[in-house]
């Protein structure tokens, strides 16, 4: 049994109301560690059709299930039992791993299960200053410009994305004095996670951010990203001159 595809639209129809058990991995083009599952997910498909639904996602592509649950870092295995969230697995894990999980919860099956939050339980601890990245000083030098600066991290994967790039287009060529720095994340992913870092605002793709001397001064995500709203966000940072 091939392993199904799922996408923002038919997730509710296809996982959460779905009686049994359903294995999701979030994957990404550009992830060289989700590559690793593509033949582990085959495996668990031909092992457990007909009694477990095994799926992907593709991160970039559906933005809005990814955000629902958080998802933070990839690959991520999501678990759902009778619609609910019950079990997340970050990272590549054996084969092994998931056969566990999966036999886990149909040892189960049919009694209350209990969601997990959506927010991962631990997060791995920063590096230690001594061995901050690349990515990590471009991404303080970035905050630090002394300029109102704006930084547009757009995924070249997504429709929406590319609906806010042509708004963040015309902005730049309506306004060539406002220094700008465009982040492909595909292209420059330890970047992306890097400004997620330093501003500590959660990643989003695609986010618009105005930043100057260390601070965010104005965010926005997604639809709310318009050639409007960013001139009128830099008449409110930019000190009447």
């Amino acid at each position: 049994m091939p392993v199904a595809s799922l996408t923002d639209s038919a997730f509710s129809a296809d996982v959460l109301t779905n009686p049994g058990l359903v294995v999701v991995d979030v994957w990404a083009e550009w992830c060289t560690p989700c590559r690793a599952l593509v033949p582990i997910f085959e495996s668990l498909a031909a092992r457990y059709g007909g009694r477990v639904r095994v799926a992907k996602l593709d991160a970039d592509a559906n933005l809005e299930t990814v955000t629902r649950y958080d998802v933070r870092a990839l690959p991520t295995v999501l678990i759902f039992e009778g619609g609910v969230l019950v079990e997340r697995l970050s990272g590549a894990r054996a084969l092994g791993t998931y056969v566990d999980a999966i036999e886990t919860h149909l040892a189960r099956e049919g009694t209350a299960v209990t969601a997990v939050p959506s927010v991962e339980r631990t997060m791995a601890p920063p590096p230690p200053a001594a061995a901050e990245s690349y990515a990590i000083r471009e991404a303080r030098e970035l905050l630090a410009h002394g300029d109102a600066l704006l930084v547009f991290k757009h995924s070249n994967s997504c429709p929406v994305s590319f609906t806010a790039k042509r708004q963040y287009d015309q902005f730049v060529a309506a306004n060539p004095d406002v220094p700008t720095r465009l982040v492909v994340v595909q292209q420059e992913r330890e970047l992306s996670s890097a400004l997620e870092t330093v501003s500590r605002l959660r990643h989003e793709s695609p986010q618009a951010l105005i930043v100057r001397e260390g601070r965010v001064l104005w965010d926005a995500s997604h639809g709310n990203i318009t050639k409007p709203r960013l001139e009128q966000a830099f008449v409110t940072v930019r000190p009447p001159g």
